[in-house]
This record gives C-alpha cells, structure tokens and sequence, in this order.
C-alpha cells in the first residue's frame, strides 16, 4: 500500500492559509488563490515551514509564530523624521502612502508615512506586521517531488502546475 506523500524537503507544495494576528484581525484570507512553494528553499519562515513538515494532503496546520519568527521585532532604527523638501516631488506624500528609500547599505526599502506635522514627514520602514505575533492556518492541498531542475534552482518551475 502506498504511503501518501508528506511535507519534507525537495517537496513542491500547495497550500492556501489565512493569517491573523493574536488579537484575532484577519491579515490575510483565504482567498481561493493557492500558494505553491519549494519546501525547504526558504521561501517560508523555517518556523512555518518545520510546523508543516510530515504533514500530508487535506491537514489543516496552525502555526504560532512570535515577532521573532515572521517579520521580526519593531526597530526604531528606522524609524525617520525627513522634512517635506528632502523627499523626492515626484512621490506624493501624505500620511498612509508609501516611498521607496535606501538603507545606509544601498538596499532598496520601502518606508510607510505614518504622519505629516509641520512640514515633516515621520517614515516607518518596519515592515507593517513587524513587532506582531501571527497566527497562519495552513490548509495542505497538493504535494509532489521537485523536479531535479528546481531543486537546483530552488523555485518552482511554471510549466509544472
């Protein structure tokens, strides 16, 4: 008798989830959209992704993750205040719209604008659900072995699904 497959390493997966935060807000619904990942590439956080392993077609998972191991802690580090006149004019800034900026590394960052007081833009580049503990509920839909091609490239291949 076979055994049905289950989530492990070199594994192509297809899953839907919703999240919420611990306060019970819907961050994200189901939405009838399946995500299909290489499990084991990183593409998940490693602790979502070791609360799905050895599960197999039709379980529904639910996954506990503190800051820490989702989008991390809040940091004031970025945390900015940048006057109006600092800010590129082809950006429209206005409290709840988003630019793009750079870190001291040249790395692209998106930053939120929390607020506008006195000609001053405050800047968020946390991400928005940094500092939260999170609550995903994995329904496991699909589970194949990856082809050699991408587990070599370590992305799923389109022409697969």
């Amino acid at each position: 008798m076979n055994q049905p497959k289950t989530i492990g390493a070199n594994k192509v997966i297809t899953i839907q989830y919703s999240l919420t935060n611990t306060d019970g807000v819907v961050v994200r619904e189901a939405s009838g959209k399946a995500v299909i990942y290489l499990h084991g590439a990183g593409v998940l956080f490693p602790k979502l992704e070791r609360e799905l392993e050895s599960h197999t077609i039709g379980d529904i998972v639910t996954a506990r993750l503190l800051p820490e191991d989702a989008f991390g802690k809040r940091d004031v580090d970025l945390l900015h205040k940048v006057p109006l006149d600092e800010l590129p004019p082809e950006d429209t800034i206005e409290a709840g719209s988003s630019i793009t900026g750079s870190d001291e590394d040249g790395n692209e960052i998106t930053f939120s604008v929390t607020a506008i007081e006195d000609g001053v833009a405050s800047l968020d580049g946390n991400h928005p659900l940094a500092g939260q503990s999170l609550i995903f509920e994995v329904e496991i839909q699909a589970i194949r072995d990856a082809t050699a091609e991408e587990i070599r490239e370590g992305k799923i291949s389109n022409q697969n699904y």
